[in-house]
């Protein structure tokens, strides 16, 4: 069962949004919700419907079945980017009927299709949203619409909105506000939840603090499992199937799963049920680390922890799945040879995709320029042996493939913590395992290289230069390409800085000297 959105344009009659509601359900559709309405004769219907059939053969259906009606237009997509463009062009002549779709559909539905409406539409829909949409619209909000939002709608109301939240995504929240308005906003805020976010806020946003939950339970070691119960039944927590066991001073003691809770006599302590994690990490952490500590070790819920052992916050299988994905998209922009993206794609301007794209392209540039030195200094033997020019581009993409692959490899190994940049053992390991696996690709490049070069040129020395220039550039290629990374962990860069493009350029630029220094030794005795 599929949940889509169908859009019809015809001319406006009488009865016309009853009549097309029940040649839907003729088609087997279950619909959840329909709206429509007229604009210079024309009537523009939306409908929200569940059907067991794909979004393309209902449309194709009810193109047929709409076919009697003057001048109608048909067009239907599952929820998503596709659903976003039909709910946007619905919205755009009526803003305010957004306020009818908040009950069925998702704060993310709701962005795809705000973030295609001109920002004047934007604006106005800002203010009809109710507060708990507001509130997830907050949390899935770049800087560019988070700005437009606080100048379309009063401060109080979003203080309101973000009272909506929990602790941890309050300060998401806030921590994507300028500073002068999250301070004006953290006096509007319930006392309750404004002391939790003075908490989380000294924590930076990329630290396993930045990340963590404060709602949960956490009662003392000598307390019951009846107590423990009782908090559960009275309290408002975020994580409800764990309870935190402290002792006096608030040290970990251990956790005690709530399914155990409930077999136990209520009137055991919770310090003979309580079991110590096998890992805590401390609040200043990356969270990247904490990431990969839950996957190691396979965990849904990381206790936070100071120096002194004391609790602090949790960090759940939630919260690492949204730094994973914010990560992922980090490192695929980085790996692109582009800046980290502050907003999303639809929401960016020209020139902010401009000032995003230009550096690298402009370092990038600047780095080959050394290639077309190096080929100029080399024209003598290219216009005695033209053909020897005709590989330079087959030999620079092979070691550019090579070095991309080779790096990417080696990244996700960092990632996953299946490497580790401080141990000797590890990068001697990579050395010596790449230079085997390249010294035997570039075996058999090198001699499809060499019998390549040979038919096409017909000059003996010309293929061996080819061939032996491949295996060569091969080796050199995956090397580096695996190499930096780890020596760019080790240093405190982020290893997806060293984009594909950056390794391609230095692969390409090695590749131009080799091949043309080897060439005119072998084939000029130069």
């Amino acid at each position: 069962m599929a949940r889509v959105v169908v859009l019809v344009r015809a001319r406006d009659r009488p009865g016309l949004l009853s009549d097309v509601a029940a040649r839907l359900r003729d088609l087997g559709a279950n619909i959840i919700l329909n709206l429509g309405y007229a604009v210079e004769g024309e009537a523009v219907l939306l409908f929200i419907v569940d059907i067991p059939m794909e979004a393309e053969d209902l449309e194709d259906k009810l193109w047929e079945k709409l076919s009697d009606l003057e001048d109608v237009d048909v067009s239907v997509a599952k929820l998503g980017a596709g659903a976003g463009e039909l709910l946007a062009e619905f919205l755009e002549e009526r803003p305010g009927l957004v306020q009818a779709l908040e009950d069925h559909l998702a704060p993310a539905d709701i962005l795809d299709a705000v973030l295609r409406l001109p920002e004047e539409k934007r604006r106005q829909i800002y203010r009809f949203l109710k507060l708990e949409t507001l509130a997830h619209l907050l949390r899935e909000a770049d800087e560019n619409i988070l700005e437009e939002i606080l100048e379309s709608i009063p401060l109080s109301r979003l203080a309101e909105a973000i009272s909506r939240l929990e602790p941890d995504e309050a300060v998401d929240v806030l921590q994507k506000l300028p500073e002068d308005k999250k301070k004006q906003i953290l006096v509007m805020l319930p006392d309750e939840l404004r002391k939790e976010a003075v908490k989380l806020l000294q924590y930076p946003p990329e630290s396993a603090g930045g990340i963590m939950t404060t709602s949960i339970p956490v009662l003392r070691a000598r307390d019951t499992v009846q107590d423990a119960l009782q908090a559960l039944r009275q309290g408002h927590y975020d994580v409800r199937d764990i309870i935190v066991v402290v002792d006096d001073e608030g040290r970990l003691v251990g956790i005690v799963p709530v399914d155990e809770l409930l077999r136990a006599k209520p009137t055991e302590p919770l310090v003979k049920l309580a079991r110590r994690p096998r890992i805590t990490i401390e609040p200043e952490a990356d969270r990247e680390e904490a990431a990969r500590l839950m996957l190691r070790y396979d965990v849904n819920r990381l206790p936070v922890v100071d120096r002194f052992g004391r609790f602090l916050g949790a960090i759940t299988v939630e919260d690492v799945a949204d730094v994973l994905a914010e990560e992922a998209a980090e490192d695929l922009a980085l790996l692109g040879g582009l800046e980290k993206p502050r907003e999303r794609y639809l929401a960016a301007s020209v020139k902010d995709l401009f000032k995003i794209r230009l550096p690298w392209l402009l370092l990038i540039y600047v780095i080959e320029s050394v290639t077309a030195s190096v080929i100029k200094s080399y024209e003598d033997l290219i216009s005695r042996v033209a053909v020897i020019a005709a590989f330079i581009p087959l030999i620079m993409d092979t070691g550019g493939n090579v070095g991309s692959q080779a790096t990417s490899m080696i990244i996700r190994a960092l990632a996953l913590g299946e490497l580790s940049e401080r141990s000797i053992h590890d990068v001697i390991y990579v050395f010596l395992k790449e230079l085997a696996t390249a010294a035997t690709i570039g075996a058999v490049f090198g001699s499809i290289g060499f019998g390549f070069a040979y038919v096409l040129g017909g000059n003996a020395r010309v293929a061996f230069a080819v061939a032996l220039t491949l295996f060569i550039v091969i080796v050199f290629a995956d090397i580096v390409g695996a190499i930096l990374p780890i020596l760019a962990r080790r240093l405190g860069i982020d290893p997806a800085t060293l984009s594909a493009p950056l390794i391609t350029t230095i692969v390409d630029v090695s590749v131009v000297f080799i091949y043309l220094t080897l060439a005119a030794k072998l084939v000029l005795g130069t």
